[in-house]
């Protein structure tokens, strides 16, 4: 809507985890790091929490890219609220294996045949669980942990990464047996003030924005940095508000001034 008026090619501040508009701050290129780590070195298991909106989805989207397709089979569950038994039916269905069986006993089975048969062809498979934190009851817990079972003599067959809310760590701890086959545990902190510029730099960039330089001033960022504490989520949908505002009162720059009445409009505040 406001692209041709901004001088760029796509909206760079949309929602979606669109690896490619994936700021690499400190925090989010140490959680990076781990968890390539933790499936590239066949570590088992790895965690990585965080508040709301910092971006822990689209991190997991950047380390699928980093991931080699030939050496890798990746199942990404993205509703976890699942039974054990829906929980190995939808691994199955991921990994192209078509079942009506509802025991699980058949099931593991069935999972581990699948297991060896990739391994002995150079695969193995990675399990990434997003919004882990909805898992409601300690038996789909207890059967992930089971899952890292499946392994040869010198190496796990799969990999299990855990994204979740903070509320995740509580639910581990209630499965004690899984969190000790957590190899890698990192929790995600906000972008600070400088990193949040760079994030809107580098977001105008992505989206091809060829100025010298982008139009928010030094107090819009401060502005900015002010009221979403360095949460990626808010920031987007703060600066989003900003170029659209900007473009209706035809403006070339998002200033201070400028900024705080978004914030105030997002707030539902009078100045």
């Amino acid at each position: 809507m406001y692209e041709a008026y901004w001088g760029l090619n796509e909206p760079p501040f949309t929602l979606t985890p669109d690896p490619r508009f994936l700021y690499l701050g400190k925090e989010h290129e140490d959680a990076l790091v781990m968890l390539h780590y933790a499936i590239t070195r066949n570590r088992g298991a790895g965690m990585l929490i965080g508040d709301i909106g910092l971006g822990k989805t689209t991190l997991s989207r950047k380390l699928l890219e980093l991931l080699d397709p030939v050496e890798f089979k990746v199942v990404l569950i993205v509703n976890p609220i699942l039974t054990p038994i829906q929980l190995l039916q939808e691994i199955l269905y991921q990994l192209d294996i078509q079942t009506s069986v509802r025991n699980r006993q058949q099931l593991v089975q069935m999972l581990f045949e699948h297991l060896i048969h990739l391994y002995e062809h150079g695969q193995r498979v990675v399990l990434i669980v997003d919004e882990a934190h909805l898992i409601r009851n300690s038996s789909t817990f207890e059967e992930l942990r089971l899952l890292l079972n499946c392994q040869m003599n010198d190496q796990f067959l799969i990999s299990l990464i855990l994204l979740g809310q903070l509320e995740l760590r509580k639910k581990i701890e209630r499965v004690p047996a899984l969190k000790q086959r957590l190899a890698i545990r990192h929790q995600l902190k906000p972008l600070d003030q400088e990193e949040t510029a760079r994030m809107i730099e580098f977001r105008m960039r992505t989206a091809g924005y060829a100025g010298e330089r982008i139009p928010f001033t030094p107090d819009a960022l401060y502005e900015l940095y002010q009221y979403t504490g360095g949460y990626p989520r808010l920031i987007c949908q703060i600066a989003d508000n900003a170029l659209l505002v900007g473009m209706a009162q035809g403006v070339r720059q998002i200033d201070g001034f400028l900024m705080h009445g978004v914030i105030m409009e997002a707030e539902g505040k009078e100045w």
